[in-house]
């Protein structure tokens, strides 16, 4: 047989540039192990949770099978405070100061989030939400209140006020769902396939915390390593990560905008960011058109939570609609 250099040099470079491809698959498939062992985190009992976020006034009072986290602040009309999705009542920790001297301020943590933690049957329909806040009014004792929510908590705000206008005096959306285009992320679709969102029950990564509250702030600079934090460790809560699988696992988890906000009766302010990269500001003035006798406040410089980023400002108008001093 002839000797044959070059097939020898083809051969020893197929042999090289598979002993390579091998070599990298090997370091590929270490760092997949290293990154799920680093963002694989076990549930923080509730008693730790407890102990580090609830506040001198916070009460767990018991509604629809659950222990639900409240925060109830100083004396007069009701006033009750919905968060977003995602979030806790310390969202309104820069509205409470200036609150409770002149309201009976109410927070919550909605079933799902915070130290209130998942709902017993892994409801979390649209619906579910507006009886859950009409059974804790009913557990609290407020006939008639003010209300005002964020994001999800809008969205069950608006809902609220259209088919129980009796209870519902005056009513503040920020941020609101309801006339943004239906979608969904690929985070959503993989935590709504059945057993791969079993992964996100235990593998929940900081840094992807930090992406979406920078995704919802419009200064990133504000996005400290305590508010990291303390998003990171209210997803730990026993069950937490798995209502947020449940909760993009329900098909259809928004009422028709217009069948309700029309109805709306109470007087209402519309606040939104300049800067919302969640729900684009230009759906304020839908809300704004589409409820009759609407105030409409829009922040330069603000994202999806104007409570947070711009407390000072968005607390004083509101007070000033609450109390007639537009």
């Amino acid at each position: 047989m002839r000797y044959n250099p070059d097939k020898q040099k083809k051969e020893r470079f197929r042999l090289q540039i598979w002993g390579l491809s091998r070599i990298l698959r090997w370091i590929f498939l270490t760092v997949i192990v290293w990154w799920l062992f680093r963002n694989t985190h076990a549930d923080i009992p509730v008693a730790q949770l407890n102990t580090v976020y609830a506040t001198p006034d916070s009460r767990f009072v018991e509604v629809n099978g659950m222990m639900v986290h409240c925060r109830v602040s100083g004396s007069g009309d009701p006033l009750v405070l919905l968060h977003d999705a995602q979030s806790s009542l310390h969202t309104w920790d820069g509205w409470i100061d200036t609150l409770r001297p002149h309201y009976r301020v109410v927070s919550v943590d909605l079933p799902g989030f915070g130290l209130t933690g998942p709902h017993p049957r892994g409801s979390y329909s649209a619906f579910m939400y507006v009886e859950f806040l009409d059974s804790l009014a009913v557990k609290l004792g407020l006939e008639r209140f003010h209300l005002a929510g964020n994001g999800l908590g809008a969205q069950i705000a608006w809902q609220y006020a259209s088919e129980k206008p009796q209870r519902v005096n005056k009513l503040i959306l920020m941020n609101a769902p309801g006339f943004e285009a239906k979608s969904k992320t690929p985070m959503d679709y993989l935590s709504s396939t059945p057993v791969l969102n079993r992964l996100f029950w235990r593998i929940t990564p900081e840094a992807g915390i930090r992406i979406f509250l920078e995704q919802v702030y419009a200064d990133d600079k504000a996005v400290t390593d305590s508010l990291v934090k303390r998003h990171f460790d209210l997803l730990l809560h026993p069950g937490n990560r798995k209502a947020y699988t449940d909760r993009v696992s329900v098909k259809d988890n928004r009422p028709p905008v217009m069948s309700f906000i029309r109805e709306i009766k109470s007087p209402t302010l519309i606040v939104w960011g300049a800067e919302d990269a969640v729900i684009s500001p230009e759906h304020a003035y839908q809300f704004h058109q589409n409820i009759p006798g609407s105030a409409l406040r829009i922040y330069p410089n603000t994202g999806h939570w104007p409570q947070e980023e711009n407390p000072e400002r968005t607390v004083s108008e509101a007070r000033a609609f609450l109390e007639g001093r537009f």
